[in-house]
């Protein structure tokens, strides 16, 4: 299976940095090094190499947040956790946005599959805010929505980071921060992100 991985980590740089209309799998083939018949063996076109990519990306994603947010023993922790662990991507050397974001809008959602796996990952994102922020009897019944309203942030975030830094989404945390019911102390960007090396 290791030229498979090959095949999915270069096609993972190349669509994360470039997109994916804009690198044909030519280019992938040669910068995995491997023959086309090999690349055609493992994925029969370029849609199944896009979704293999992005079920891969999903679940390293959820993995790696899911492990920060356990890290934390206290409800209030395990929120702040959620964005602290994306101020950390935002400022990496990985981070070239949404590849999630980008396939809808490239793919003009088509084919259903490669929209259904966004929306996979966009439901379990909002599910895992909705499971820390059930944690507190404070919220009640408004916890779907508010794990919704999150969601929604931290897409907005990823594209504010994306177009001008990092340092872009400062703001927005200072303001959603009191919402939440966390102190407004700046995201710790500091730390490794293994899990958005390709």
């Amino acid at each position: 299976m290791a030229k498979r991985d090959d095949i999915l980590a270069t096609a993972t740089r190349l669509f994360g940095e470039y997109g994916y209309h804009a690198v044909g799998v030519d280019r992938i083939r040669d910068e995995a090094g491997v023959s086309k018949m090999t690349l055609y063996h493992h994925f029969p076109g370029k849609e199944a190499l896009v979704e293999a990519v992005l079920a891969k990306r999903h679940e390293r994603f959820m993995a790696s947040l899911r492990a920060a947010v356990d890290a934390c023993p206290t409800h209030q922790e395990r929120l702040r956790a959620i964005f602290d662990w994306h101020a950390r991507w935002f400022s990496s050397e990985h981070f070239h946005g949404c590849m999630f974001i980008k396939a809808t809008e490239e793919y003009a959602r088509q084919p259903e599959a490669l929209l259904a796996l966004s929306r996979r990952h966009k439901d379990e994102v909002a599910a895992l805010v909705e499971e820390v922020l059930s944690e507190s009897e404070a919220e009640g019944e408004a916890v779907p929505g508010l794990a919704r309203l999150v969601q929604v942030m931290l897409d907005g975030m990823i594209v504010n980071a994306y177009l001008f830094g990092a340092e872009a989404v400062d703001d927005a945390w200072a303001a959603l921060a009191p919402l939440l019911g966390l102190d407004a102390r700046p995201l710790a960007r500091e730390g490794e992100v293994d899990w958005a090396r390709p």
